[in-house]
Parts: structure tokens; sequence; C-alpha cells
């Protein structure tokens, strides 16, 4: 009898020490909204792929219920994926139309949380998941380097496992350094001037958004902070080809476009209008070679980092080999070999 009182009193004493799984907590999202959360979330649907690579490099793949069926070049990703999550093929597929999301597909899952990317808490899809089937809803939206630390942080909620979170950050800062440690000091004024161009060509990265902070941090300093007008502060604004020209960028950067390649904005009739730019007199005109690689927007921030900065700096970067850290690098954020994606 003393035996089972005391193991029993044991008991309530380990479980009361113990994290309380299963009981709600609060997040804050990337647009301030409150979010809250049964911790640890078992069924989760992510329907933005960025936040997807951060969940692998931190909670359990179980818990991935299904994820959005508009994967991004998805053959070059596919090996990754189902060697990080073996089940990964057999996930639910959420369906989108003419960009909204299949409400009867994600209802049909059942999740706890859908984890998506909007720009504003009147996002049509936010609005529609949260209010019409009444399930929370993470959303993301990448303004800054330190919204993406911010995502790992709350995906180590979401999943539980805020240790690991906490070094996957620490992972990921120490790569960022082997570029920041050089770059830091560079004057705003020896800084060439960085053009991003998205695929809309004419539309570009604004002061607020992530790669921002990217360009600045691999040795640039993004062209719309030259550029006088509100839309320059927007994460996305649209660049009239007169204010382009007058802010004569040194270096173009591309992200991964099927349909342009550099050669095509230095010397291709299209660009024309282009051929005073000093980028493009220089042959400064460069592209995300690989989106999956150099995702910014997901723990390889680093590498996308590295690949700026050899073509910014290239003279700082010269001996700076992106192919010989891969391997490491994918070893210590996802436990799996590159490029043959073979577990550690």
């Amino acid at each position: 009898m003393k035996i089972a009182l005391y193991l029993a009193g044991m008991a309530l004493c380990l479980a009361l020490a113990m994290p309380a799984f299963g009981e709600p907590v609060e997040l804050t999202d990337n647009l301030g909204r409150t979010v809250t959360i049964d911790q640890p979330c078992h069924k989760i649907v992510f329907l933005v792929e960025n936040a997807l690579n951060t969940y692998y490099s931190v909670g359990d793949p179980q818990s991935v219920l299904a994820v959005g069926n508009n994967i991004f070049k998805s053959e070059l990703k596919m090996p990754f994926f189902e060697a990080v999550d073996p089940d990964f093929g057999q996930k639910g597929k959420i369906g989108f139309e003419s960009g909204l999301v299949n409400l009867e597909a994600l209802a049909a899952e059942d999740p706890d949380l859908v984890v998506l990317w909007a720009t504003s808490p009147e996002a049509e899809n936010l609005k529609a998941i949260n209010d019409t089937l009444g399930i929370p809803v993470y959303a993301v939206f990448v303004t800054s380097i330190d919204d993406m630390y911010k995502q790992v942080e709350d995906m180590g909620i979401i999943s539980g496992r805020v240790e690991r979170a906490s070094d996957v950050e620490a992972i990921m800062k120490g790569y960022m350094e082997e570029v920041t440690s050089v770059t830091d000091g560079i004057p705003d004024e020896e800084r060439p001037k960085v053009y991003w161009m998205w695929t809309d060509v004419l539309g570009t990265t604004g002061r607020n958004s992530g790669f921002n902070d990217i360009i600045y941090q691999a040795g640039g300093i993004n062209v719309m902070n030259y550029w006088d007008n509100d839309a320059s502060y927007e994460e996305h604004p649209p660049v009239p080809l007169e204010t382009l020209i007058s802010l004569n960028p040194d270096v173009i950067y591309m992200w991964y476009n099927e349909n342009l390649d550099p050669e095509d904005v230095i010397n291709g009739t299209d660009f024309a209008g282009w051929k005073d730019i000093n980028a493009v007199k220089a042959g400064r005109v460069y592209e995300i070679e690989n989106p999956f690689l150099f995702d910014a927007f997901s723990p390889r921030m680093p590498m996308a980092l590295m690949h700026l900065a050899k073509n910014i700096q290239p003279e700082l970067f010269a001996d700076l080999s992106i192919d010989d850290k891969l391997d490491g690098f994918f070893v210590e954020m996802y436990s799996v070999h590159y490029p043959e994606y073979e577990h550690t």
C-alpha cells in the first residue's frame, strides 16, 4: 500500500514538472494576430512551402497532415521531402482555384492548425479558413530576417520542440556570420546598389522586405533605399521603368525565372531600354540558380545569403565554396546528406 501511494505521488510530481502539452498556448503570427493552439499540434496543414521547410527542420514529420498542391518546381524538391518525411507522398494535397483554397478539401482533413502565406489580416484565404471553418490559422509574411528567426521559434512552439528550434536558429546564425563578419563594416556608400527582380520583372523587393535585409548582409544595398516614394517601403512594390533607369543599379539580381536568363536582360531586344543601366553595361546581372537550395525564407537562408554575397562582393568571397558547405549544412539541419538525401 505504501509503495503504491509512493509511486502515485511520484507520478503526480513528474506530471506537474512536465510541460503542459495539450493545453492551449497563444502565438503571435507575422501579421500580429493572436493564434491559440494546442501544444503540440498533431494535425497541421501547410499551405506555404517556406514554413513547411522550416517545420521539417524542427518538428515531427508525422504531424504534417496535408500540404498545398502548389509546390513550385515540385520535381526538384520531391526527393528531399520524401527523405525527411517518408510519408510525404501519401499526405493530403489541398488544391486552389484562382488562388482560393479548396475549403471543402481542407475541412475534410480536420486539421488542428493551418499555416499559410498572407500579407494582410483581411486576406481572403485567411479569413475564409479562420471565420468559415473555425480552424486556427498561423499567417506567414516574411518582411525581415528577424521574421525568419521568429518562424523557427514559433515552429518550435507549435511542435513542442522548443530546444530543437533554438538549435536550428543557432545553426542558421552560425552560417550567416560567415558572410556578415566580412560585410558588416562596409559603408553604405561603398555598397553596390542592387535591384531585385521578381518574375514580374518590374516588381521588386521593397525596404520592408526579407530580401532588403539579405541584400544588405550580402554586402549590397537595395536600390529601393534611394527611391523617394512611399511605394519603396512596400514588401513587393512595382517600379516604373523610367524610375529604375534613373536609380541606375549596379547589380540586378533575378529570382529564378523559367522564361528569362541574365543574358536576356543584358543583350535581349525586349530589354533594349535597360542598356544604359550600370548593371547591364557591366554585365552584372545574376539569377538565383536553384529555388530550392537558395530559398531565403526557409532555414536555407544562409545558403541564399552566400549565393548573393559571392556575386555582389565577388572579391571578398572568392574563396567561399557553397558546394563544400551543403552536405554539412543539410546534415545539421535535416539529418540527411546532400545531394543524395541519405539519412545520417
